[in-house]
Formats: C-alpha cells, structure tokens, sequence
C-alpha cells in the first residue's frame, strides 16, 4: 500500500465532512426532541421523531460501514495484483 493510502484510510473521523455533517444532524434532533418536551407536544409526535433521528443514525451508520468495508477490499485486491 502507498503512503497515500495508509493515509487516506488512517483520517480520523473529525475530517469527514460526512462525519461531522451527520453529527451536527443528530445533534440537531437532539435538540428538537428536548424543545419538544418542554413544550409537552404529543407522545405521538415525540415518538415520531425519536424513530426518525434513530432510522437516519442507522442509515448513517450502515452506508459508512459498507463504504468502508468495499473500500478496503479494493485495497487487498490491488495490492495483490501488484
């Protein structure tokens, strides 16, 4: 593997600007879930936003690790082509 590439996949997550646009997202429902306490909304629409910030968490979570996980394996397969 070039020295690129042991780079490239050795960034830490703060230097994803998918990382970071998804953390503020999350942080974001956070912070509506908590006005929506304290403004006593329906149980019904507080669960409707708990499902939905949980569901684009997992969505984040299952994309990245797929990327990830196929990004790796195209680095095994070139570097045994090579």
């Amino acid at each position: 593997m070039t020295r690129q590439q042991k780079t490239w996949i050795a960034r830490t997550p703060l230097q994803s600007k998918k990382f970071v646009a998804a953390m503020i997202w999350n942080l974001m429902w956070l912070i509506l879930i908590g006005i929506g306490i304290h403004k006593e909304i329906s149980p019904s629409v507080l669960s409707a936003m708990v499902y939905t910030s949980g569901f684009t968490q997992a969505l984040y979570l299952g994309g990245q690790s797929a990327v990830d996980a196929f990004v790796r394996s195209r680095f095994a397969k070139t570097e045994t082509k090579e």
